[in-house]
């Protein structure tokens, strides 16, 4: 199969995953550096990434921080140095795109940080969901079964703006004069 693309050769993903990494605030796991740069150049795959990316560990580009999760990785001074030193290198599209996913990558991470459930059981079949977008809304609603707090958690997750436009939308609605229109 042909792969379109700038980078092709490991050092150019190498430059790639450096770059990109310079561009992040903070540390990320191994598939959130997949997800950043496979959407920068269709040149690679999974495999030439995972092999390139895990080879700068030990060279003290990238310096691992382990955490109760997934591992997170991290650019070290000798990672931004090279990336300073090759950054032209990379294509101008690339580096564009790497900007584009960066700023992605960053709005989701930050946004699911930002988004919190939690569920107290209160007695049997009562139970009670708490679901919070940090410095926005929460909500809280009474359910019956682990089945509907469940759903209700990841409906949440999913689509927490949503959620509260609707509920803006309704708490902001003029009722009055639509009851008073339907009496006309």
């Amino acid at each position: 199969m042909a792969r379109y693309g700038f980078i092709h050769s490991k050092e150019d993903i190498k430059f790639l995953v450096l770059f990109a990494m310079d561009l992040l605030p903070f540390p990320v796991s191994f598939s959130t550096i997949v997800d950043l740069t496979t959407w920068c150049d269709e040149g690679f795959g999974y495999f030439e990434l995972s092999e390139a990316f895990y080879e700068m560990v030990p060279t003290g580009h990238i310096a691992e921080q382990p955490s109760a999760g997934e591992t997170l990785y991290s650019i070290t001074d000798k990672g931004r140095e090279a990336t300073r030193v090759f950054e032209k290198q990379l294509p101008f599209p690339v580096r564009e795109a790497a900007h584009r996913s960066a700023l992605r990558v960053v709005r989701q991470i930050r946004r699911d940080a930002a988004i919190h459930t939690t569920v107290t059981e209160r007695a049997k079949n009562d139970l009670t969901v708490r679901m919070e977008m940090e410095q926005v809304f929460a909500i809280e609603m009474d359910v019956v079964s682990r089945a509907q707090a469940t759903m209700l958690e990841r409906t949440f997750r999913q689509s927490a703006e949503a959620v509260y436009q609707t509920l803006l939308t309704a708490m902001t609605a003029d009722y009055k004069a639509e009851k008073e229109e339907e009496d006309i």
